[in-house]
This record gives C-alpha cells, sequence and structure tokens, in this order.
C-alpha cells in the first residue's frame, strides 16, 4: 500500500490531525491537559504528515534548539497502521528538515524504562532501530510517576 507523506503548513489542519492521531492513542497519551497542549501547541512546529487517501493517519511534528538540535516534539501513527513502516517513513522526513537547517543531533523525549510501561517499551525499540541512543533519564523533567528518557541521534 502506498501512503503520502507531506508537510503540512496550515495550523489549524496541524491541531485537526493531531488531535484525531493522539485521541486513537490513550496508552501514550492518556492525560488529557498534556494531550491539549500538544494539539494547541503543534501548530506552531514543522509538521510532517502521512495519509491514506484523504484520512491522516500519522505525523512526525518537531522544533529546532541552539540552531543545532533537532527535537522530536510530538508524534503517532494511527494504531491501525501502526508496524507498516510509516513512522520510519515520517522520521526520516523530519530528519531531512533537520540536516537541511543544519541540525547535528536530533532528539527525543519518552517515558523511561523505569516505569515499566509495555506501550513505551514499544516506543523506545522504535528509536533505538532507527539510530537513537539513550542519554540519560530525569526523574525530576515532567513526574516522580512518569520519568523522562532523553534519546539523542547524530545526524551530521
Amino acid at each position: 500500500m502506498k501512503y503520502t507523506i507531506t508537510e503540512i503548513t496550515d495550523s489549524s489542519k496541524k491541531s485537526e490531525y493531531a488531535n484525531k492521531i493522539l485521541r486513537s492513542l490513550p496508552e501514550w497519551f492518556g492525560i488529557e491537559e498534556s494531550l491539549i497542549e500538544y494539539v494547541n501547541t503543534v501548530s506552531q512546529y514543522p509538521f510532517i504528515a502521512a495519509f491514506d487517501n484523504e484520512d491522516c493517519i500519522g505525523f512526525f511534528s518537531g522544533k529546532i534548539h541552539y540552531n543545532r538540535t533537532g527535537d522530536i516534539y510530538v508524534c503517532g501513527i494511527d494504531p491501525n497502521y501502526q508496524g507498516k513502516g510509516i513512522g520510519t517513513l515520517l522520521y526520516r522526513e523530519l530528519e531531512n528538515y533537520f540536516l537541511k537547517n543544519k541540525c547535528e543531533y536530533v532528539i527525543v523525549k519518552t517515558l523511561s524504562e523505569i516505569a515499566q510501561d509495555e506501550n513505551y517499551a514499544m516506543t523506545k525499540k522504535f528509536y533505538i532501530k532507527i539510530g537513537f541512543k539513550e542519554l540519560i533519564t530525569l526523574t525530576e523533567m515532567w513526574d516522580h510517576n512518569n520519568p523522562c528518557l532523553i534519546m539523542i541521534k547524530k545526524i551530521s
């Protein structure tokens, strides 16, 4: 099956697509106030989306720190399309965006394995598969129940 990958520049569409996808992933985005913050803030950042015909089936959104570090701000793939390579395709497009903007690294924040969450274990496995390495776990970044693992990848 062929999917269309495209950058979305319309702010309201970014929020609409993020809301649709993130709400389909309650195991990862079950904290309503965090979900709303992502949906409202994603409109400000680069946004790469995957479509099956007219339906948005996934996205990656990122931002740049200090003109050299790309950051996967938020991403998600519709559960019906997970495991089909769409996340990898979307990540590659976002990484290309970071490379064009002269980034040297990409980071991503995810739930640490300390939390022993099987969904986030799958997420971490995905990031390792596409070249990320664990950098540090910060138990004070989010809260005690949600220790933050920062992962990093050198891209230049």
